[in-house]
């Protein structure tokens, strides 16, 4: 197993004016929300600052290696000294020392552990990403699907408020298919949980299908798209329900009904040799000689049309 080393002094504790402390360029952290700052300022001058924050040795003063968070509150609370580990630490490894100090914090924006992570792949310090998932203690495919879903994003101007679970859950779809969901996810004409569902669908459905899911206010639905390329394996059966869905707004339950009358028809045809499923156009016919009314319904895939009696 690869074991990652940053070679350093032994380490030295001490407490250190606040004013020759100086951030860390590295940090990937952008976002310090004042009111939790204000918080742990409050909390300092309560009960004082618990941990100390990890700094090295720079120019005339201090460079935060980890703990930024708590310098700043720490200055908002009026202190003067604050307590801190001095690190020797290498210019080439505090963006990994930063890195690995916020990683593992939950409120680390998805968006600044990508740009992270991208940053110190680019850096050509790792030669591959096992190596650098070691490194970092993470698992390979959390390192891949932050390069990539940093890439996917710069180049398509995904916005920052998009997980990155939602842009490697596309991974593997055609890259116009890709922005597509995407967009209706911003647009929350999908749901988080339904891009799962969406992504398989659109892998087994004709273009057709794919071509109306996908499209912005479409009626097609992910529950329906699914249902639809579960059931109806034939492109002929899957137009028809498309067709029906948009002139009739079905909903999901509804089309699960002609999905399964469009089955049985399909059976009967079967056993007769000939295949028919029934659409209801929507259009009457009355009869000029006896007066009496018929509803049109048109056939598939003979494409030719029945009359049937309104009672």
């Amino acid at each position: 197993m690869y074991q990652f080393e940053i070679e350093r002094s032994i380490m030295e504790l001490s407490m250190i004016p606040i004013d020759v402390i100086r951030p860390n360029p590295f940090q990937p952290r952008v976002d310090f929300e004042k009111e939790s700052l204000q918080e742990l300022a409050d909390s300092f001058k309560k009960k004082g600052i618990l941990e100390p924050i990890i700094v090295r040795k720079h120019e005339n003063g201090y460079q935060i290696i980890a703990g930024e968070r708590r310098w700043r509150a720490a200055k908002i609370a009026g202190l003067k000294e604050i307590p801190a580990i001095i690190r020797a630490t290498s210019e080439e490894d505090v963006l990994i020392e930063s890195l690995m100090e916020n990683l593992h914090r939950t409120n680390l924006a998805d968006i600044e552990r990508e740009n992270a992570v991208y940053e110190l792949w680019t850096s050509g310090r790792f030669k591959t990403k096992s190596e650098m998932a070691n490194a970092l203690c993470l698992k390979e495919k959390s390192i891949s699907d932050d390069i990539e879903a940093w890439e996917f994003r710069h180049k398509n101007k995904v916005a920052e408020s998009v997980p990155t679970y939602i842009i490697a859950r596309t991974s593997g779809l055609r890259e116009e298919e890709r922005k597509d969901i995407i967009k209706k996810f911003e647009k929350d004409e999908f749901r988080a949980i339904d891009v799962y569902s969406v992504v398989k669908t659109v892998k087994k459905a004709s273009d057709f299908l794919k071509k109306e899911l996908l499209s912005q206010g479409s009626p097609i639905t992910p529950e329906i798209a699914e249902v639809i390329v579960e059931n109806l394996p034939n492109h002929p059966d899957q137009s028809i329900v498309i067709h029906e869905v948009k002139r009739r707004r079905l909903t999901a339950n509804e089309v699960k009904n002609l999905v399964r009358n469009i089955q049985q028809n399909r059976k009967i045809g079967n056993a007769s040799g000939e295949i028919v499923s029934e659409i209801d156009t929507g259009y009457l016919f009355k009869c000029p000689v006896c007066n009496r009314i018929y509803r049109i319904f048109h056939n598939e895939p003979t494409d030719t049309h029945s009359l049937r009696e309104m009672s």
